[in-house]
Parts: structure tokens; sequence; C-alpha cells
């Protein structure tokens, strides 16, 4: 009975060493995954980053200015007045829709209709 009893927590024992190794192997995996992500988020920041500067070099006025020049041909741009700068309250409202004759007084359609079948 004793034996049994050794045996028993001897192939337990080692049924809990093989989980927890287990246990430590897709623990390790799962950290080597994150690893990647995180290499991969910093490529991507660094990225945004290069983004950010070419688009402000892209963007400076007198560069802007240098090919509005070169294009004013082709793209007739003019620039702006002071006049055409206004405050939101000064912007026109904007229309109102449109109904259409048929649709605007349908009950007279039927209103002749009800008065067709009471003659």
């Amino acid at each position: 009975m004793l034996k049994t009893l050794d045996v028993l927590l001897v192939v337990l024992m080692l049924g809990a060493a093989a989980w927890t190794f287990g246990q430590k192997y897709s623990a390790e995996a799962v950290e080597h995954q994150i690893a990647l992500l995180d290499r991969k988020i910093a490529l991507e920041k660094e990225t945004i980053q290069l983004l950010d500067a070419d688009w402000s070099l892209l963007n400076q006025p007198s560069r802007l200015e240098q090919l509005a020049k070169a294009f004013q041909d082709t793209l007739k741009l003019d620039p702006t007045d002071p006049e055409q700068i206004v405050e939101p309250n000064q912007l026109p409202s904007p229309p109102l829709p449109v109904v259409p004759a048929a649709e605007q007084k349908p009950h007279d359609r039927f209103a002749a209709v009800d008065r067709s079948k009471s003659r």
C-alpha cells in the first residue's frame, strides 16, 4: 500500500512538473509575441514621425508659394482677399427644401375622389 502511494505521488509530481514546464513554455511564447508586437509598434511610431516630418516639409508656405507660382497657368490660383474671410454667423443660411406640387396637397387629390363618389 505504501509503495502504491509513493508511485502515485511520484506520477502526480511528474505530471505537475510537466504541466508547469508546459505553462512556462507557453508563457515564453506569449512573451515572444508581445516582444514582436512591441517592435512593430515602435517601427510604426517611427514611420509616423518620419511622415509627420515629411508633411511639415511639404506644407512649408514658401514651398507652396513657389509651386503656386510655377503652376499659375494651370491652377489659376489667386491670393485670398480679406473680404472673402467671414464669421460663421455671416454665412448665408442653407436653402429650404423645395416640395413638388404633387406632394404638397395629397389630401386634395383624395377629396376629389370622395366628391365624385358623393354625386
